[in-house]
């Protein structure tokens, strides 16, 4: 089983430090924002690694149509599901022209198999984060964390699903069956949706899944803890108390988003993307509809990006050596 320590992302970028970010990038994207629009002309596209539904493509398409607006373009959305992201990282590393199609990732990213495939790439911006949650079927007499582990302990078989081999919520859920000393099977799927129907058909018996806005409303399943260090304040999301508080004490996992593009783009269009998505990040609408998807808006220059995926491979390399 792997085992691994959490970093928390809101300690790290809070919101002063976004805001200063966004009144920066606001001259910017004044000047070289137009001459990304013009320079440049049909459609941008965006790629996901995943099918539609999770973290990322949620997020990106809230995004996607206001930056797109921003640059004067079309944008549209492309799901490359595969690999866990590997399709879509080597989508983006041979789209011609470079600066036309982009990489709408997650954590995903920065598992080891992925690693030398987005050297080929540049980050763009950092957009979002949000803590995922501890979920098992309604029907099970399990209503607390302390309660999830004894019903875990009684069971002759243990499976549990996730988005796929290495992603983020195979490994927290890894981390935590080790932490609890506890053996589990490991059910991938393509994508967390593909398997809530069977988890609701108590074919595996809990997930792991990045928080968003339809969970607390499907009366078929049950948030019993949240994986980051600190409690939730998205709606619907508040009230659960955390797995480190509750059955594992440090535990600390979180999910983040972030736009990656060809390593051949010009530095003045990685700006003006920037700039154009930062002025979006800062609204106040966006945080509302960021929060109902589950979400914590970030920004910053694309260093924060540079630095979320260097934190989150070290994160995977010290999981996966244990």
């Amino acid at each position: 089983m792997t085992r691994a320590t959490g970093v928390s992302l809101t300690a790290h970028f809070g919101r002063r430090r976004v805001l200063g970010a966004v009144a920066a990038a606001g001259a910017m994207a004044l000047g070289i924002g137009r001459t990304f629009a013009q320079a440049q002309d049909g459609v941008l596209h965006f790629v996901v690694g995943f099918n539609p539904g999770g973290s990322a493509d949620r997020v990106a398409r809230l995004l996607v149509p206001e930056v797109a607006a921003a640059a004067g373009r079309s944008a549209v959305v492309d799901n490359v599901p595969g690999a866990n992201s590997a399709r879509a990282i080597a989508r983006v590393a041979a789209a011609e022209p470079a600066g036309d199609t982009f990489l709408f990732a997650s954590s995903a990213i920065a598992h080891p198999d992925n690693v030398p495939a987005m050297s080929a790439l540049r980050p763009v911006v950092a957009t979002s984060s949000n803590p995922m949650v501890l979920i098992v079927p309604a029907a099970l007499p399990v209503r607390d964390p302390e309660s999830f582990v004894r019903h875990l302990r009684a069971l002759r078989e243990i499976n549990y699903g996730s988005a796929g081999v290495g992603n983020a919520t195979h490994l927290c859920s890894a981390d935590l069956m080790a932490r609890l000393g506890i053996e589990a099977t490991h059910v991938p799927y393509q994508g967390s949706t593909r398997g809530i129907p069977d988890l609701l058909a108590g074919r595996v018996d809990f997930m792991i899944l990045g928080t968003n806005g339809t969970l607390p409303q499907q009366t078929g399943l049950r948030m019993l803890a949240i994986t980051t260090a600190k409690r939730s304040r998205l709606p619907g999301f508040d009230h659960l108390p955390t797995i480190s508080e509750t059955i594992a004490p440090g535990f600390d996992h979180s999910l983040w988003q972030a736009v990656w593009g060809s390593g051949r783009m010009a530095d003045g269009a990685v700006g003006a993307l920037n700039a154009q998505f930062q002025q979006v990040l800062a609204r106040p609408q966006t945080h509302s509809q960021l929060a109902e998807l589950g979400a914590e808006a970030i920004s910053g220059p694309p260093e924060v990006a540079a630095r979320l995926f260097e934190s989150e491979r070290e994160r995977y390399r010290l999981r996966l050596s244990r």
